[in-house]
């Protein structure tokens, strides 16, 4: 059967956990979708990384290529790099964003919403995931020896016990993650498989996420919890969840970061410079995938940004 496979590049700024008495912080998601070149798929289905697919992909490293030309010393570096490169940055991606195939999908929200959205975003992650089969997952929470206050789920399946556990703080955020990432797989499968309109029978998504706050090269904590809320059940799911080699040197990564830092800085000046070059793409639709979270009881509802 003829495969599709989507890479997902997803950053989060300016941080990825909530903070205590930041309720008024934006904070913004970004995915980042790239249809790799179906002549690759058999490296793809050999499980290579993403790095090796990608530096194979002409549409991919023209992309890239483009994008480069536009940049300081030629080089894709990180929002924090200063103003000077991310105003170079907001200018090199507009001009590249009418020729070339750019997806890019975020969640912008103040973190008092989505903490008023706890029980909105728990029925939609198992609407979207855990309810898939009748399974709801339920969350014990409690507060542990260092006051913290705990976000767990432990249950049994043949593969053995298995354990979700984080602080609230972090628990919102990769469930919002992993709800907004099952979306994505949904929209697009319904887009490019379903509709029957490009010959592909089945979708792959590799999901590229940034190295999360308190990970490293040895401690995964939170990125074990991120691949158990995608796949609660430990099954064989059409959705993979990878990082690359080094943190912040592969190109998508970068481009990522540059965004979630853009996006999040117009949410937070909205009269601002960066608002203003947003404002440079309106009507091209390529903030079309851009909601802002607004606070939810029942299931999480989000309305679109315009970019002015």
């Amino acid at each position: 059967m003829p495969s599709a496979h989507l890479y997902l590049f997803s950053d989060a700024c300016p941080t990825d956990w909530l903070t205590d008495g930041h309720d008024d912080q934006w904070h913004t998601i970004v995915n980042l979708v790239f249809q790799s070149d179906p002549a690759l798929q058999p490296l793809v289905d050999q499980g290579e990384s993403h790095e090796i697919v990608l530096d194979q992909d002409a549409n991919y490293l023209k992309l890239v290529s483009e994008l480069k030309a536009r940049l300081p010393s030629g080089q894709l570096r990180k929002w924090k790099t200063g103003r000077g490169y991310r105003t170079k940055f907001c200018h090199a991606f507009a001009a590249i964003a009418s020729t070339q195939p750019l997806i890019v999908s975020a969640c912008s929200f103040q973190e008092k919403s989505l903490r008023d959205s706890k029980q909105a975003l728990l029925n939609s992650y198992n609407r979207r995931i855990g309810g898939i089969e009748g399974r709801g997952i339920g969350f014990e929470e409690f507060t542990d020896g260092k006051g913290r206050h705990q976000m767990k789920h432990s249950y049994l399946n043949f593969h053995g016990y298995h354990e979700i556990q984080a602080p609230l703080n972090q628990m919102l955020i990769l469930l919002l993650m992993s709800w907004f990432i099952a979306d994505q797989y949904a929209f697009f499968s319904n887009d490019i498989v379903r509709s029957g309109l490009y010959g592909f029978d089945r979708l792959g998504l590799t999901v590229v996420s940034d190295k999360l706050s308190g990970d490293d090269d040895f401690r995964r904590r939170s990125e074990l919890n991120l691949r158990s809320l995608i796949d609660p059940e430990h099954e064989s799911v059409p959705v993979v969840l990878a990082r690359s080699r080094n943190s912040d040197t592969f190109s998508g990564d970068l481009i990522v970061d540059n965004l979630a830092g853009w996006l999040t800085a117009v949410k937070t000046d909205p009269a601002g410079d960066y608002a203003a070059l947003a404002g440079n793409l309106a009507g091209t639709g390529v903030w079309t995938g851009w909601h802002q979270l607004i606070a939810s009881t029942n299931e999480l509802n989000a309305v679109p940004v315009v970019a002015r």
